[in-house]
């Protein structure tokens, strides 16, 4: 039983998922995959990734909602020995080199909430379909034991980042076999110069003339002669003979060496930024390059994972009101004169202004508060305003028009005259 295979129903199901077409022919995908650097490197990347950012629930404003059980199960700690990260990188490694990863969900048996997860490899996983092909169970094999356990669709975890039925999922790895081969032949062809050095050449024997027969025994002996050698190890031969090593055009190594396609095929499929791969871009930066990854190439595989989540995670009520997405603030978060200007503006609360930079919000009531300029009013009041400062100027001035005349005398104002 191979140990990164997705299974199913039937065997020719099987092939024609991991393979295309028979099994005899050479396959990229499983655990042997990663013998290859660039694979495993952009692996390696894309479920750290995963592991790395933390999940959160939110509600359909986008405000955090706390929810300690889920994030201890989900963050903190997802199987019986494991942590949520060993766990979510395991499961991403599986799904992309096999298609497929799953784990059992064990819940609580009168709340029905989830427990934890319990990882199985897909080897040990098989899926059957009712007898009316619109319901399906997963079998799980335990390695220990010869017991299966069967659930429903409601209580596995299921990451499948390509499907074509909604059932199964297929590995990117399957579309990258010519350029693995090619990248592995290149690699061999390297080897083998530098092996064998210059021990390919032309052997003249001096005035002689060979048969076939004889110069099949010339060319036997003379290998002999170099069993166990290595490149650059000397050649001993007599007066008869005359060795001229084959010349190779070293451009046709350097061709080889510097070949980045098959790498770039590999980033390409597995949406990771060429960069990480040690292929440079001159026309972007770092920043502009690790920006576009997380906020095009990252959100294909949280997608996947958190609609799964929020299914099989949350009940019908919750399903409604929230929903799980992966907190890529601590990198992805604005910086703080923007987020100030946010803030000054009153277009966000001071909370709000925390969680833009990825900190969290504070307990101060005053930050629940929007600011207010009055250096701003609304362009309909704003009319209202210079009409009203109009007729307030209109009625000032005719005041002073009533007040322009003599003077009231100190007896007509009520003023009593003191020391007269």
């Amino acid at each position: 039983m191979a140990f990164f295979q997705p299974l199913g129903s039937k065997e020719e199901q099987i092939n024609a998922l991991m393979y295309d077409e028979l099994p005899t022919s050479q396959s990229f995908t499983g655990i042997r995959a990663l013998k290859n650097s660039d694979v495993l490197t952009a692996v390696t990347i894309v479920a750290g990734d995963i592991s790395r950012f933390p999940l959160v629930k939110q509600d359909l404003d986008g405000g955090i909602s706390q929810d300690e059980n889920l994030n201890y199960l989900m963050n903190v700690k997802s199987t019986k020995e494991a942590t949520a990260h060993a766990w979510k990188f395991a499961m991403a490694v599986n799904a992309i080199l096999c298609g497929n990863a799953y784990s059992r969900i064990l819940r609580d048996p009168i709340s029905k909430k989830p427990l934890e997860f319990e990882f199985y490899p897909p080897s040990a996983v098989t899926i059957e379909a009712g007898e009316d092909y619109t319901s399906r169970s997963y079998v799980f094999y335990p390695l220990q034991g010869n017991r299966e356990i069967r659930c429903g669709p409601e209580d596995v975890i299921h990451w499948k980042f390509f499907s074509s039925d909604t059932v199964y999922g297929r590995s990117p790895l399957l579309s990258l076999r010519n350029e693995i081969s090619l990248q592995e032949s290149g690699i061999s062809t390297l080897l083998k110069f530098f092996r064998d050095g210059f021990s390919s050449g032309i052997l003249k024997m001096q005035g002689a003339q060979l048969s076939g027969e004889a110069r099949k025994a010339v060319r036997k002996e003379f290998e002999v002669s170099r069993e166990g050698a290595t490149g650059g190890s000397p050649i001993v031969m007599d007066s008869t003979m005359d060795y001229t090593p084959l010349e190779i055009d070293t451009n046709v190594l350097s061709l080889i060496n510097s070949n980045n396609y098959s790498t770039a095929q590999i980033a390409k499929c597995l949406r990771v930024p060429a960069h990480k791969l040690a292929i440079t871009n001159p026309n972007q930066s770092v920043k502009q390059l690790n920006d576009d990854y997380i906020l095009n190439d990252l959100p294909y595989y949280f997608n996947a994972i958190t609609s799964e989540f929020q299914l099989k995670l949350l009940d019908q009520s919750e399903r409604k009101k929230f929903v799980l997405s992966f907190d890529t603030r601590s990198v992805t978060g604005l910086m703080p004169e923007d987020v100030m200007r946010l803030y000054n503006g009153g277009l966000v609360t001071g909370d709000q202004a925390l969680n833009l930079m990825g900190i969290s919000a504070s307990r101060d009531p005053d930050m629940q508060r929007r600011k207010f300029s009055l250096n701003y009013v609304w362009s309909d009041l704003a009319e209202k305003y210079q009409i009203d400062q109009q007729n307030r100027r209109k009625r000032k001035g005719e005041d002073d028009d009533e007040q322009s005349g003599d003077p009231p005398t100190d007896n007509e104002i009520g003023i009593e005259k003191i020391g007269e």
